[in-house]
């Protein structure tokens, strides 16, 4: 273990060398300063407090006391470039006290064309109306598991076409993406995702009103488990061909064909893969003292949110942004409840489409997951994370959950401040409930300054959480990193 530790420090601090000594040479002031950080966490109880380690891309263990290292650098476009191109890289290396787990963060190469980006590798993003940088975490992709290896054709900020006078802005994202073969259920299968969105009111608006949806597929792959009567594929392939994928995408129902020589009973009579998505509306508020933003995300997954038997299932948010320099700069509320699932009832005739069993799968046993990290928002916790129960499987054991959540941030002298608390009360799934109702308060608080060390500017930044109530035994912890851009 510790020769293995050795080399792969080693690994980490060469590659980031070779990083380094490439961009400047390469790219001179078009390149970011390198950053290289270290730190570490310790905990009280086997595992991290539930703030500290959430909504981190994967980067923070769910488990064990840790140090780490880890360097990023990227070279940004050109201003006023309608044609450039540009890279980033990242990685962090965990020491725990039983594993080392090398992580790549980010690996991308990035091209833009005017409005468009196209981009290639792993690269951090979020998708859904909210906070983007103080919310609980979008309901179906809130970053909270390592990117996932993807081309994606993009268009980043809101495009206002002239000939509809400026009132009019849309954007979105068309991904293909490549899952990880570490899990027990399915080989090789992928990531088919897409999202839109549209705002009224000119950027310079003081009223502006959003609405927009996303939508996730997994899909293709081969099983790793029995299906021999095949309900689940077609002699354990599940279809990825061309025409598939053009199903896949359109979220095309397969019943009219009812193909089952070909496909399986599964997909021959359902759409192929596994679909979920948002549907998002938001409005904006700019004014003297501050900025509101008012944002819904509703979730589907299998026809319940068009019947509207889930409709009061959804993530719920109110951001308020001061203009202030200092004190208080931004507070976040939120209430997310995800208990209905569209009620205890599936039927086609009565149009009741419940018992959703949100982001787990009869196929993908595993779920909504990437490398055993929840990609969706993080309070619908895996069996792996919790003591809830004793098998410490892949899969959502406590997806119906209703939550109440606040975020804050301050600026007090040079001290950045960031804080979040969630309550929530967990009833397990349909069929496995929690009897009574699992409550857990979480809280995590970040400090971080900018300080002088090794002759130049450096940030250091400190988190302490604690976690109390029924998911597991109560506990507090603490990390620590030092990050040193290298001028």
């Amino acid at each position: 273990m510790f020769q293995k530790a050795i080399i792969n420090v080693v690994m980490v601090v060469g590659v980031f060398a070779i990083l380094c000594i490439f961009s400047f040479s390469s790219f001179g002031q078009r390149a970011s300063a390198p950053i290289f950080s270290f730190g570490g966490g310790l905990s009280s109880s086997n595992y991290t407090p539930f703030w500290l380690r959430a909504n981190q891309f994967g980067a923070v263990p769910t488990e064990e006391n840790y140090v780490h290292v880890g360097g990023s650098t990227y070279v940004e476009y050109r201003k006023g470039k309608k044609i450039d191109w540009g890279l980033g890289a990242s990685g962090r290396l965990n020491l725990g006290d039983t594993k080392a787990d090398l992580l790549v963060q980010e690996a991308y190469l990035k091209g833009k064309w005017g409005i468009f980006e196209l981009s290639a590798g792993r690269k951090k993003y979020i998708q859904g109306l909210m906070d983007s940088t103080l919310s609980s975490g979008s309901f179906v992709y809130s970053g909270n598991a390592l990117p996932i290896p993807k081309l994606e054709i993009v268009v980043n900020e809101y495009w206002h076409p002239d000939f509809l006078g400026g009132y009019l802005g849309f954007k979105g994202n068309f991904v293909h993406g490549l899952f990880d073969n570490k899990r027990t259920d399915v080989d090789n299968f992928y990531l088919h995702q897409k999202s839109f969105y549209g705002r009224i009111g000119k950027p310079t608006a003081s009223i502006k009103f959003y609405g927009g949806f996303t939508h996730q597929v997994q899909w293709g792959g081969t099983l790793k488990f029995p299906d021999p009567t095949n309900q689940l594929a077609r002699n354990g392939k599940i279809a990825s061909g061309l025409r598939d994928y053009a199903y896949v995408v359109l979220a095309r129902s397969m019943a009219t064909e009812g193909d089952t020589a070909k496909y399986g009973v599964n997909d021959g009579w359902n759409r192929l893969g596994n679909h979920l998505g948002t549907v998002d509306v938001g409005m904006e508020i700019d004014g003297r003292l501050g900025k509101l933003f008012f944002y819904r995300q509703s979730y589907y997954e299998d026809g319940s949110l068009y019947y509207g038997n889930n409709i009061t299932d959804g993530l719920h948010g109110i951001s308020y942004n001061t203009k202030r320099k200092k004190g208080l700069l931004k507070i976040v509320l939120e209430y997310f409840n995800s208990t209905s699932q569209g009620g205890t009832t599936f039927g086609y005739t009565n149009n009741i489409r419940g018992f959703d069993n949100y982001q787990n799968n009869g196929v993908y046993r595993e779920g909504w997951t990437y490398l055993g990290k929840g990609m969706g928002t993080p309070l619908m916790t895996l069996d792996n994370e919790t003591d809830l129960n004793a098998t410490k499987d892949v899969y959502f054991d406590n997806n119906r959950v209703e939550a109440f959540y606040i975020g804050a941030e301050a600026l007090i002298g040079e001290n950045h401040l960031m804080f979040r608390g969630s309550l929530t009360n967990s009833m397990g799934n349909f069929g496995s409930e929690y009897i009574p109702v699992k409550k857990q308060i979480a809280v995590g608080l970040q400090w971080k300054r900018q300080i002088f060390v090794f002759g130049q500017d450096a940030f250091i930044s400190a988190n302490v959480g604690a976690d109390l109530g029924s998911w597991k035994k109560d506990l507090v912890g603490a990390n620590i990193t030092l990050s040193v851009p290298l001028q």
